[in-house]
């Protein structure tokens, strides 16, 4: 196997940032990180998705931003998997002013580790579960502007004074961004695309001038937390030590998020060291890298055991074991994501969005009504890679992620479907060990055309016991056909899932970053907010971040 048995490569820094990584942009990325100054109700962070006890994903199917409630806080996190509060049962909270958080986030949360192997800002794509997405610049900026994750839904109190009011407390200058998107002029709302070009933001009016109460939008929302770092001492010097400068804006956030998000990496798996030639995989764990290795279906004998091929390889592809490629399984969304409700432009056949974006061009056809959505209208299945590149054969497709650490970022699929929720166990790492085979065990499967299986079998109609297979994907929009005659025993399959969880697992990998930094979660930061995942308290008229030195 000596052609998987490869090292892992080094992080590209130079082609990234066009200079040396720098270990104090990582720990002021770190301290970034996990600072809920960044959101706008003070009350989440890029922790809040991104936790070391859950191998910097998160334990929700589909997690809940600003105005969420529960999981661990500053206090509270641990930087060991499984170890203090885990962030499993987030819950809709409010802003305090009698506004109610409804809206989930869109997707299951990806882990950030090895996400500097992904980063492609020449084709700028690669990074999210559709593929948008390569410029880490631009990725790690996007969460603070958008209203499910650190923005926010809720509008400004009519109780209280103004605080982010032109020449306030807060806007005393303006703030100019590039990270921007097209606004209504009259409503205040987003337009949804993109404009790149420069914005200048004096400040968030509490009214439109359509008279509606201000939703802060995409680009106040950004503007605002540069304001708010602008407004901090301690994170002025820090950056002016770094940037030499005395302004912050947008860039040198972005510089320094990125810079931290790219140390996240895993090298330090018993597969890594087995690579080097330490001989510190088990028997159950040897056993596993072969099946996981050989071509499907092979037959082939290790130290004397018979075993069956899996061709894990071809998509998880050593030393990564991910591809930037994409497939559909035809695994069933979730109905609570805004991706998974049927937008039309009009009529059923002519896409899922609420408006046709021309620049990319005609909308793909994924969704037929009765067949690829419900009559009803309230769910369709998450168009997938459909949504970036607006190909009709994209449609359902999904990116094939890691499976470094993957026994640390239970739950599994694009909406994190795969929970083990009938496994009768406390245990976090047995309910992730119990899930995780489950999810290999739909892979051996291969994808079943139900109407066929059911016309030759009209006795014994076809039962999905994964509970995952989701009825309204086509079969023709599932590309991972494989030969059903392979049968795969008990023991092949606890020898795989040995070896994916056991012998590609890294707990370094969420303690000590590449340059040697701690990526931990620091126990306080400067603004002077509990840090981490969320402030149950926190909300959008505090100013306790000034002059917090």
């Amino acid at each position: 196997y000596k052609k998987h048995l490869r090292p892992m490569p080094q992080i590209e820094y130079l082609k990234i940032f066009a200079r040396n990584p720098s270990t104090e942009e990582a720990k002021l990325g770190r301290l970034l990180f996990s600072d809920t100054i960044l959101s706008r109700n003070n009350d989440v962070s890029c922790a809040t998705c991104h936790l070391t006890n859950h191998g910097f994903a998160d334990g929700n199917s589909l997690n809940i931003g600003s105005l969420g409630e529960g999981g661990p806080d500053g206090s509270s996190v641990s930087e060991n998997a499984y170890k203090g509060v885990l962030s499993l049962n987030r819950h809709f909270g409010d802003d305090g002013f009698g506004f109610k958080q409804t809206r989930f986030m869109f997707r299951n949360s990806l882990s950030t580790v090895n996400v500097g192997h992904r980063i492609n800002i020449s084709t700028d794509s690669g990074l999210l579960w559709d593929g948008r997405f390569g410029d880490i610049f631009f990725q790690v900026l996007l969460p603070i502007h958008t209203p499910e994750e650190l923005c926010g839904t809720n509008p400004l109190a009519l109780s209280e004074e103004n605080i982010f009011k032109e020449k306030g407390p807060i806007f005393d200058r303006p703030v100019k961004i590039n990270h921007s998107v097209f606004v209504n002029p009259y409503s205040g709302r987003d337009e949804g695309e993109p404009t790149g070009r420069m914005v200048t933001v004096k400040g968030i009016p509490k009214f439109r001038k359509n008279n509606q109460l201000t939703i802060p939008n995409r680009n106040e929302c950004l503007a605002l937390a540069i304001a708010k770092l602008n407004k901090n001492i301690t994170y002025k010097k820090l950056f002016k030590k770094i940037y030499k400068t005395e302004n912050i804006t947008e860039k040198h956030l972005a510089s320094a998020l990125a810079m931290f998000v790219t140390t996240h990496v895993s090298k330090n798996t018993k597969y890594d060291k087995f690579v080097k030639g330490e001989n510190l995989l088990s028997k159950s764990e040897l056993y596993g890298l072969g099946i996981f290795v050989e071509d499907y279906g092979k037959k082939f004998e290790l130290n004397g055991k018979r075993l069956t091929g899996a061709g894990c390889v071809n998509c998880h592809t050593p030393p990564l074991f991910e591809q930037d490629k994409y497939y559909s399984l035809g695994i069933k969304s979730d109905l609570a994501s805004a991706l998974s409700k049927p937008q039309f432009t009009g009529n059923f056949s002519s896409g899922f969005f609420q408006k046709p974006r021309l620049q990319r061009g005609r909308p793909p056809k994924c969704h037929i009504p009765g067949k690829t959505a419900t009559t009803s209208g309230n769910y369709a299945p998450d168009p997938g890679r459909a949504n970036a590149d607006y190909k009709d054969e994209s449609c359902f497709k999904f990116r094939v992620p890691s499976l470094r650490n993957v026994i640390a970022t239970f739950p599994y699929y694009h909406h994190g479907s795969e929970r083990a929720q009938s496994l009768k166990s406390d245990d976090p790492r047995e309910r992730a060990r119990s899930a995780l085979k489950n999810t290999i065990e739909y892979h051996l499967k291969g994808v079943v055309d139900q109407d066929l299986y059911n016309r030759f079998n009209f006795p014994k109609k076809y039962f999905d016991r994964f509970f995952q297979l989701d009825p309204l994907i086509p079969t023709y929009h599932q590309n991972f056909m494989i030969d059903k005659t392979v049968e795969f025993k008990k023991d092949e399959i606890e020898y795989l899932l040995s070896f994916v969880s056991e012998g590609l697992e890294d707990e370094s990998a969420t303690k000590v970053g590449d340059l040697g930094n701690a990526v931990t979660h620091p126990r306080s930061v400067p603004s002077g907010l509990l840090p981490t995942i969320t402030r149950d308290h926190g909300h959008q008229y505090e100013l306790n971040f000034i002059d917090s030195d």
